[in-house]
């Protein structure tokens, strides 16, 4: 199976890999799907997600039920979990006065379910769950309530796996960091992971992630502090002024933007070279078939994964679609590697086969060979700008790729790959519209 691009609700498919190539550059490029925020004011208490695709927001309503213990009705977006040292006292999360916190049995009086206190080892944790179970988060802006003068940590995680270290977010407001003075107590809080998206100096605190996660807990203070720290979560209320994605929102809210990551963008004419586990792929972009380059300005994004399926090795080279009714050209030359030779001793189990998914997901099939080379004297693809150009002229019928050539070689030691000594390679040359997956 393959990851596509992420339209509302369309939802997110995994490959099953053993790699992951890391992201170009400075970082990893992030796409919109959309904007959640948790909205804690006086006109009520929600979680609101707003689609960048054409839809309707949906909406999760907050409310305080019994010993204000968070309780929810409506869209499931995020669930709230809590815990605390002492677990018999059954902590939950809490909602009170617009600020959610941790509450547990025999808490007291005073400010119970409005925060998270770190003398009873209090957490705080929100998920994407019901509607957004699969997406992940790319960009945050939290807005957190401080007492004590005790700092927060912040940790992430996306499928149970942490992403990154601990966040230390220090108290730096003008007063004590107490409840009782306003927004002084607060602190915004920007998380981001694409570089573009780095907000530079400003009001807020803002800390690079290194990945994209679906859960974030909340803690009170950090392991060198010994003050009775104490943070709580809002999301407007008597709290900081919002960061840049908040002011183009128009909201002061805590909010999560919803992203596809992608590894990197390819423009038309460009190659791109990738190296995973046993398998490098050499892909060479044209011109769309209708004699255009659509896409960002930079380029089609896309993502490169490779790894092991069963048996076979495969390696998926997944873009965002050009739109209407074009499609993306492309030629790729993807070298396999195998330990030996299929005919020596103790040899790989070599799949000369080459079997390919097309974008639009119809399943693994045979990839057949090209009716015709679609490489011009120069090897380039054909086409250009402004001129169409009819697919049908190489691939089979029903078809979105082909194979132009197949070899196969055993490595020398001065192979271009770098390749050791006797390692046997088997090359494709193929020729497709739009995006694909291949396995041999």
């Amino acid at each position: 199976m393959k990851k596509r691009r992420l339209w509302w609700l369309a939802g997110l498919v995994a490959a099953v890999s053993l790699l992951m190539v890391p992201a170009f550059g400075d970082g990893p490029i992030t796409a919109e799907i959309g904007t959640v925020r948790l909205h804690l004011d006086s006109d009520g208490d929600k979680v609101i997600f707003d689609p960048t695709a054409p839809g309707s927001n949906q909406i999760q309503t907050l409310t305080a039920g019994t010993s204000c213990k968070l309780t929810s009705t409506g869209a499931s977006l995020v669930s709230f979990a809590a815990s605390a040292t002492q677990a018999n006292k059954n902590p939950f999360p809490g909602l009170k006065d617009h600020r959610i916190g941790v509450g547990q049995n025999g808490e007291g009086t005073g400010e119970p379910c409005a925060r998270i206190n770190k003398d009873l080892g209090q957490v705080l944790k929100l998920s994407l769950a019901g509607a957004l179970g699969g997406q992940v988060v790319g960009y945050a802006e939290l807005d957190l309530g401080f007492k004590f003068n005790g700092s927060a940590t912040i940790q992430l995680f996306r499928a149970g796996v942490k992403v990154g270290g601990d966040i230390t977010v220090p108290c730096s407001g003008a007063s004590d960091c107490g409840p009782d003075s306003g927004a002084n107590d607060n602190e915004r809080v920007i998380l981001f992971l694409d570089p573009a998206d780095n907000p530079g100096a400003g009001h807020w605190q803002a800390f690079p992630i290194t990945g994209a996660f679906d859960t974030i807990f909340i803690k009170p203070g950090n392991a060198a502090e010994t003050s009775k720290a104490v943070v709580s979560l809002e999301g407007g209320s008597n709290g900081s002024l919002p960061g840049p994605k908040g002011v183009a929102l128009n909201t002061d809210d805590t909010i999560f933007e919803l992203v596809e990551s992608f590894d990197g963008e390819i423009d038309c004419g460009e190659d791109e070279t990738q190296s995973g586990e046993d398998v490098t792929l050499n892909i060479t972009r044209g011109f769309d078939t209708n004699g255009e380059c659509k896409g960002p300005t930079d380029g089609l994004l896309f993502n490169f994964e490779a790894g092991t399926e069963g048996s076979e090795l495969f390696v998926d080279f997944i873009t965002e679609p050009v739109g209407g009714a074009s499609v993306a050209q492309f030629l790729e030359v993807i070298t396999w590697e195998f330990d030996a030779p299929p005919n020596v001793p103790d040899g790989d189990d070599q799949h000369r086969t080459l079997s390919y998914d097309d974008p639009g997901g119809t399943g693994k099939q045979v990839m057949p060979w090209c009716v015709a080379d679609p490489r011009d004297a120069n090897g380039d693809l054909p086409g250009g700008l402004g001129i169409t150009v009819d697919p049908s002229t190489y691939l089979p019928t029903g078809h979105t790729s082909c194979l132009i050539e197949s070899s196969s070689r055993v490595a020398g030691f001065f192979d271009i790959l770098d390749a050791p000594p006797g390692t046997f390679l088997k090359v494709d040359i193929v020729y497709n519209v739009g995006d694909g997956k291949r396995w041999t």
